[in-house]
Parts: structure tokens; C-alpha cells; sequence
């Protein structure tokens, strides 16, 4: 989570009369507070207790909705609120939808509904340096002494969990490099390989970049180096609900 706050979001509540704007001024809160103009529900940035942060806000979530009228919460235009739990690494969603329709989720980074965006070697928001855990295999054409320039490259720019693996394998001007849990930098890595690969075209591969710590799963990305074109792509964190309707359950048979 880039900003690193335990909590962030707004749930947009739509019109709603005056008898219940007195009654939401009133809710006693931890963590949420109500926004009269426009009428919403926003995170307070300061933490005034050590109350347990998840359950803390979906109580306070479901008190404030609990006390708009049927037809207010059927108009409720909806928003969400992410939890994040820096100790654990949880990232949770509670999304509201219209008609207060109320879902729970937690981040799953899954690439195979991820979104792709053309890379150019521009700075970028990624894992912070010193906890990105970087995973992968390149392919390239380069001369004799790439792989220990490119093995320095990835060496400066260690952070602060020594180990994981890094492999190169000279033959014939094909270079292939493998990345185990090494702990660097990806963007000076990438501009590295872009630059040692002749011709660029030939530069083909994947680098995953993970976190050492938890939290930063908003972060995390893949690099697809393709024919000499690279691409950002970011994982979808959030499994909406099925569209599947459940099967109707069997009507109750009379007890007596």
C-alpha cells in the first residue's frame, strides 16, 4: 500500500434527509467519521486508540449504514475502505455498492487478469528498494564480460536481506541470467540489461518484483521484456463475487 496508512477510502452515502445527518454526527467512531458535504464516509487520519483495526471499522461501517432510512441505503452511490495490517501484510477491501450492498475481500495479486501498459525506463512506483524481492529469467545477445557488469549493476543496489541467487551463462554471445529472491533494485537492473543487450530485440524474459516485507502488495509487478519491447504489468488484487447466482434452496417442508 503506497501510502503506507492503516486505513484509506470514502463510502459516498447520496442524499440523505436531515433527521439522519443528526443521527451520523452523533455515532461515536474509532476510525470513520462522517463527511456531511458531500455526505459521506471518510478514515480519520488520526488514530486516537489501539482498538483492533479491522473489525473496529466494519463495526463502525455497519453502524452508520444500519442507521440510513430503506430507501436512503437503496440510493447509497457506494465506495470502499482498504484496511492494511503492516504486521501481518493483510490488505482488505470492504466495498460498498449501491443499495448498501456490503463485500469483504483480501488482495490477491493474480496475473492472469493482470493489467499490461507499455514500459519506457521511466521512474515508477514499485516495491521500496530496500525490501523488493526480484524473481525471473532474461535471454539476451552481449559480449563476453556482460554478465559480471550486469552482476555489478544488481550488487549496488542491495538492500537489507542478504542471500537469494543470481546465475549467468556465457555461450557463444547468448546470455541467460536467472534471479532467485535477490534482493535489488529493478528499475537500474532493467536499464542495464536494455542497455547490454545487442541488438535489443534479442532481450527476451520476465522479472517479478515482490516485497521481503508485508504490506506492499499494491506494489508489486511483473517486467516483460518481448522482442526489444518491455511491459509494466500489475496484478489484480481484488476477486470480485461470482456472477453464478447460488441454487435456490429447497422450500421448507411444514413441520407438523
Amino acid at each position: 500500500m503506497r501510502t503506507h496508512l492503516a486505513c484509506v477510502g470514502r463510502v459516498n452515502l447520496g442524499e440523505l434527509d436531515g433527521e439522519t445527518r443528526r443521527r451520523l454526527e452523533q455515532i461515536e467512531t474509532t476510525w470513520l467519521e462522517f463527511c456531511p458535504d458531500p455526505p459521506s464516509l471518510v478514515v480519520r487520519h488520526l488514530q486516537p486508540s489501539d482498538s483492533p483495526m479491522l473489525p473496529s471499522v466494519a463495526s463502525e461501517l455497519l453502524e452508520f449504514l444500519g442507521n440510513l432510512s430503506e430507501s436512503e441505503r437503496m440510493n447509497v452511490p457506494g465506495g470502499a475502505l482498504y484496511s492494511l495490517d503492516e504486521e501481518t501484510g493483510q490488505y482488505v477491501r470492504l466495498k460498498v455498492a449501491r443499495g448498501g450492498f456490503l463485500t469483504v475481500a483480501w488482495a490477491q495479486p493474480d496475473y492472469s487478469r493482470a493489467r499490461w501498459v507499455p514500459y519506457g525506463g521511466e521512474r515508477i512506483p514499485v516495491v521500496l528498494e530496500a525490501y523488493q524481492r526480484l524473481n525471473g529469467t532474461l535471454n539476451f545477445i552481449g559480449p563476453p564480460n556482460v554478465a559480471t557488469e550486469i552482476r555489478a549493476v544488481v550488487e549496488q543496489h542491495a538492500g537489507i536481506h542478504p542471500g537469494g541467487e543470481f546465475e549467468a551463462r556465457v555461450a557463444q554471445g547468448q546470455v541467460e541470467i536467472h534471479l532467485r529472491d535477490v534482493n535489488s533494485s529493478v528499475l537500474p537492473l532493467l536499464a542495464a540489461l536494455r542497455s547490454a543487450a545487442n541488438p535489443l530485440s534479442s532481450l527476451e524474459g520476465e522479472i517479478d518484483v515482490s516485497s521481503f516485507r508485508p504490506g506492499d502488495l499494491e506494489d508489486y509487478c511483473r517486467f516483460v521484456l518481448r522482442g526489444g519491447e518491455s511491459w509494466l504489468v500489475r496484478p489484480s488484487l481484488w476477486v470480485e463475487l461470482p456472477q453464478d447466482e447460488a441454487a435456490a434452496p429447497r422450500a421448507l417442508e411444514p413441520a407438523a
